[in-house]
């Protein structure tokens, strides 16, 4: 595989990060069902939700994805946007309520009419013979919309959510089913990973935003600001894990891979997609230990922070297997102690699962940090040809 010797940078349009700050509102909105549910049901609802979130905007980022800024580009996005505002609106009900379930619906599905009509109307990947195909994952996604139309009109309970759980995972399966398709995809080696990493900042933002707000509201102790400065400790964590290493990682990939598209699908919209669930987890945990930081959590919230950091740090091993055709040995065992911790979590004080936790994704930031400033090999799980 060579890597080309010029290709331009494609920055994010202003247009596109204003849709972004629609998406910090929705991906708040699913967290909230979540943090007021306080069950695995709850919590179940709000993958869901990030689910259909996360669709919507990967369908949006790649239909203006190699398209000039311009007017029409801007409105398509305001459109786009306004839809996804109203997805955010009525998500918290959008399992229990009546008009809300199906305004959520509607919008969902107009934003995905809008997504097939754009694609139909520029081909934009026609020159590679594939999307201007009439099965693509756009069509694939605009039946997810109307399963998500007949659930909200099914009676709040098992049926819709049934329908629910269709929906997202044919949504979800659509590239998988349409692999081949993908492969002849020519996607830009620059732009794709800075929205995708855009998400992810997102995503991080809102464990920030939900402690911050926690906070300010209550009359905090001081294991409570104990609380507050590690959770913060543990975002910087989170952040070194991605930005610091693992971006250059996708991008460079993405540039040297002959199959763009099988890194966008595996690695760009199944991996981050959850490493977005990891790190909404850890938000929503992250909110009950500062409220309680001494007491032993009761039922779902007090597995949420250590098992989001283990599925966020787990993914990683996907991700860079599917790269490079191999995981390192140091995050593999990182992922093994979150794991352990989250099992032990419901027996300890709160602030000792956050400081465990922080503690556990500090050093393998510091081991990562010494092995590349010494120039030492990353320790492999798998040596192949690809790695």
């Amino acid at each position: 595989m060579t890597e080309p010797l010029h290709e331009a940078h494609e920055r994010a349009s202003w247009a596109e990060l204003f849709f972004d700050l629609v998406l910090v509102f929705a991906v708040t909105q699913a967290a909230h069902v979540a943090v007021t549910g306080q069950s695995w049901g709850a919590v179940g609802q709000t993958v869901l939700l990030l689910g259909i979130m996360w669709w919507s905007w990967v369908g949006t980022t790649l239909a203006v994805h190699g398209v000039e800024d311009s007017n029409q580009q801007r409105l398509f996005l305001f459109a786009c946007g306004l839809c996804m505002f109203v997805i955010a609106i009525t998500a918290p009900h959008a399992f229990t309520g009546h008009a809300q379930p199906l305004l959520l619906a509607g919008a969902h599905l107009a934003l995905r009419l809008l997504l097939w009509g754009e694609m139909q109307h520029k081909r934009a990947f026609s020159s590679a013979g594939t999307f201007g195909n009439w099965l693509n994952p756009f069509t694939v996604t605009l039946a997810a919309a109307v399963l998500l139309v007949a659930a909200a009109l099914a009676p709040a309970g098992g049926m819709r959510n049934g329908l629910w759980i269709i929906a997202v995972a044919l949504a979800f399966g659509g590239p998988a089913l349409l692999a081949r398709r993908l492969e002849k995809v020519q996607f830009g080696a620059t732009h794709l990973p800075e929205r995708f990493a855009t998400f992810v900042i997102i995503a991080l933002g809102e464990t920030v935003a939900s402690v911050g707000s926690q906070a300010a509201e209550a009359h905090l102790g001081v294991a409570a600001w104990i609380a507050v400065v590690l959770i913060f400790v543990l975002g910087c964590g989170l952040w070194w894990l991605y930005f610091a290493y693992g971006f250059a990682a996708v991008e460079h990939s993405l540039r040297t891979n002959q199959v763009r598209g099988t890194v966008v699908r595996d690695v760009l919209s199944y991996g981050h997609l959850l490493l977005v669930i990891g790190l909404v987890l850890v938000a929503v945990g992250a909110r009950t230990m500062v409220e309680h930081p001494t007491a032993v959590a009761h039922g779902v919230t007090g597995y949420l922070l250590p098992l989001g950091a283990t599925l966020y740090v787990t993914t990683f091993l996907f991700t860079r297997w599917r790269m490079f055709g191999a995981a390192t040995l140091g995050r593999f065992v990182t992922a093994l102690a979150l794991a352990v911790l989250t099992a032990a979590a419901p027996l300890l004080p709160q602030i000792a699962t956050l400081a465990a936790a922080t503690a556990i994704l500090a050093g393998l930031n510091a081991f990562e940090y010494w092995l590349v400033s010494t120039g030492r090999p990353l320790l492999l799980m798998r040596r192949s040809r690809a790695s």
